[in-house]
């Protein structure tokens, strides 16, 4: 294939970023740079400042010399015009300058929930890629979750939510230009048939499943200085599932030898440690807060199993994705796209109510990551590698 220039747009970019989407953004732009072509970066500096919650200090060098072309406006306004009207002119001034300057063969666009819908309008002919990473094309809130915690099957009172939850509504949603916007996209990754499919009750459009990769570990990865033990990696948000977890583990730590890691930071991380002070449970859950990528690899590898308790209907977590290649079993809620990635390993590793997490972690046997070892290194080279996703992601190039 010749080489070609992209455009990617994303909300986020690190090291200016709050989640596991900009981190995959980053990852296919490296893998797409050693296959000799160029990449270029849309991303907004104003929602990062916006939406962080806490300064952190991040080990990813700032932007790793890629070509990345970031919005900044004066006070960094320009998400809070695009979350109450769809669109910020500076960001739309700044794509299509973009787009005369680099004269892109894709454009591939990923979470723009803070960048506006009109970058899918296309505008020139080149091929128009869309990954959906989470529900925003569907969702207001972007995680398909009704205020009450639960999962929304078919969302019809997205105006209602929001007011529930006291946000303001965002009616370009029900508009002519956003609908028309959304059958300018040429063709949806989804990297779950969950999330694909929910996505195609509402819109009509061409999309593919491709699930997410995790690069290849580390070869020379420390010790964690822990042993016997469940993680947790993943932002302190309700959503999350992270106070289910707590709560029963706290109910069963002392049955079990294995104490319980938390790796994350986010808005329950106060009330968690109250809860661990207020329990005595000191010795027996440790919270990280952030951690640099060396040092989550280390827990990762050392870790009896990594636990993803959602109860959002998660998509495909880049950490699962990363325990797997390290050949680390993952323990997971039923939600969303998990039972994808977990039932190719063992759908007894899923669990779906309360009482199901609890008796996973009552008897979770101590030989289970020796047992799986080769299996899930076996599944990631299949499924999960950089190469398993460029041939898919190539494929619909080609095509083109």
């Amino acid at each position: 294939m010749k080489t070609l220039k992209f455009l990617f747009t994303s909300t986020f970019y690190p090291p200016y970023h709050i989640g596991g989407d900009a981190v995959h953004v980053k990852y296919l732009a490296k893998e797409l740079a050693k296959c000799g072509h160029e990449v270029h970066f849309l991303h907004s500096l104003d929602a990062y400042r916006v939406k962080k919650k806490r300064s952190s200090k991040r080990d990813e060098e700032a932007y790793d010399n890629a070509y990345v072309h970031p919005i900044q406006t004066p006070f960094n306004l320009s998400p809070y015009i695009t979350y109450l009207f769809g669109n910020s002119p500076a960001v739309i001034r700044k794509f299509e300058s973009l787009l005369r300057e680099i004269k892109p063969d894709v454009v591939h666009h990923h979470n723009i929930s803070l960048l506006g819908y009109n970058l899918l309008r296309k505008k020139d002919n080149y091929l128009n890629l869309y990954t959906a990473h989470d529900y925003w094309l569907i969702c207001q809130q972007n995680n398909l979750m009704k205020a009450r915690n639960q999962v929304c099957e078919r969302p019809r009172f997205c105006s209602l939510c929001a007011l529930k939850r006291c946000k303001p509504l965002q009616l370009w949603r029900h508009s002519h230009g956003f609908k028309t916007a959304v059958r300018d996209i040429d063709i949806l990754i989804a990297p779950s048939n969950y999330l694909k499919e929910k996505i195609l009750e509402k819109f009509s459009v061409r999309a593919v499943t491709i699930q997410n990769f995790a690069p290849e570990p580390p070869q020379d990865i420390k010790s964690s200085e822990f042993s016997n033990f469940f993680l947790y990696a993943g932002v302190l948000e309700e959503h999350k599932g992270i106070l289910h977890l707590i709560k029963v583990y706290g109910e069963i730590c002392n049955k079990i030898q294995r104490r319980l890691i938390i790796v994350g930071d986010g808005n329950l991380r106060t009330q968690i440690d109250r809860y661990i002070r207020r329990m005595k449970l000191e010795n027996k859950i440790f919270v990280l807060g952030f951690v640099s990528r060396d040092r989550l690899y280390s827990l990762l590898k050392d870790a009896d199993a990594l636990i993803i308790p959602s109860i959002w209907p998660e998509n495909n977590p880049l950490v699962a994705l990363e325990a797997l290649s390290l050949g680390t079993p993952v323990i997971t809620s039923n939600m969303g796209g998990l039972p994808e990635i977990i039932g190719k390993i063992n759908d007894k590793l899923v669990y779906g109510s309360i009482s199901e997490l609890k008796w996973l972690l009552l008897n979770y046997d101590a030989a289970y990551k020796e047992k799986l070892l080769a299996r899930l290194k076996e599944i990631y080279e299949k499924h999960y590698t950089p190469e398993a996703y460029l041939s898919a992601y190539f494929g619909i190039l080609r095509k083109w």
